[in-house]
This record gives C-alpha cells, structure tokens and sequence, in this order.
C-alpha cells in the first residue's frame, strides 16, 4: 500500500524478516539518513566504469551496469512520506490482547486502506478461535512477532508459551507459498509448526 516503486517494495518485503535491515531500509527510503559517500560517488560519476581493469568474478559488465541503473533509479524516486512509515512503524509497535489490536488495526486502516482485507482476515480468524472454545481476549498479539526466528514462513505466525523461562513449546506459521515453489507451481494452504517435546513435558 505504500506510495512509492516497486522496486524499494520488493525490498521491503524481501527484509521484513531483518528487522535492522529493513528499519534502514525504511530511513534510507523516507529521506531520514543519506546514501553512502562511495554510492553518491558511483551514481555521479559520468563512467562507473573508467579505470575499473579487467572484468573478474561472474558478473558480466552489463549486469554490474544494470545494478548502478536500478541505483541511479532508486536516488531519483521521491522519499516515502513520514505519514506512511509511521503507519509502519505503529503496526511493527503493537503488543496488546487480540481484541484490542483489532480496534488498533481498524483505526491503521484509515490512514492504509491497503491493510483493510489482512485485517479483516485477522478478525475471521478470531471469531474462528472463539467458536472453538479459545478464550481470544487473553490471546497476546504482537506486531513483530518472529520477524528473527520465523522467516520460513509467509502468512501469519504463532506461538505457545508455558515455562518459566517463556522459551516457546511450539512455534509456527503458514507457509503457502513454500508449497508452490518445491511443488508444481501451485501454492497449496499450509500450516505448520514446531513442537518441542521437552517443554511440552515440562508444561505438563
């Protein structure tokens, strides 16, 4: 839903996992901190490529030429507002009960309508729980949740907590488009988890 390439959204997406990389991404991108000297000078420069010497490694000169192009692109892009990374930012932040993140990300959605269907979904998803006997208002919710240990998986993640300690007994996620890339390019719903048997034992 962001008002800017889709080159830099590719990236974004492709980083969430990375909490560091992607907040500087996300600076870099919102004009909040300058490029790099060196890539200030290798995006001026009228010829990258004089006084370079022989080509090494197995990228190809016109490869190297199209990085500096989709740099070069990338420099002359307008800054993402503030309004929108701060609408990032508040989402990454969240840390409440289920129900009232849900009110929280109903109020988001104003300002990203983008976010209007995942939020809806989160709150099927609820109801769904509900119905099955799971007590949703004392669920806990955060915004970045796994986003270091939980990169296999591309929809929504979950976890279980029991011991003192609060190391998870089972961790988890959906990962369907993991079944469209080592199967025949379907993307199959799938869920899937990690149980680990010893604090489960010691749950009991």
């Amino acid at each position: 839903g962001l008002q800017t390439t889709e080159a830099r959204k590719a990236a974004l997406m492709r980083h969430i996992w990375r909490p560091k990389r992607f907040k500087s991404l996300l600076d870099r991108f919102g004009g909040r901190i300058a490029a790099p000297a060196k890539r200030l000078a290798l995006l001026g420069a009228s010829d990258p490529f004089a006084d370079a010497g022989p080509e090494v490694g197995v990228r190809s000169r016109g490869e190297v030429q199209q990085r500096i192009d989709a740099l070069r692109a990338d420099a002359a892009a307008a800054p993402i507002s503030n309004e929108e990374i701060s609408v990032i930012e508040s989402i990454l932040n969240l840390s409440e009960t289920a129900p009232h993140i849900l009110s929280a990300l109903y109020d988001i959605a104003v300002d990203m309508p983008a976010i209007d269907a995942a939020v809806k979904t989160y709150e099927a998803r609820l109801d769904a729980m509900a119905k099955r006997g799971v007590d949703v208002d004392a669920l806990a919710f955060e915004g970045s949740y796994g986003r270091t240990s939980l990169e296999y998986y591309d929809g929504f993640v979950f976890g279980f907590y029991g011991v003192k300690d609060n190391r998870p007994v089972a961790t988890g996620g959906r990962y369907d488009a993991l079944t469209q890339v080592l199967g025949d390019g379907r993307a199959v719903p799938a869920v899937g988890a990690v149980i680990r048997p010893d604090l489960l034992l010691e749950v009991r």
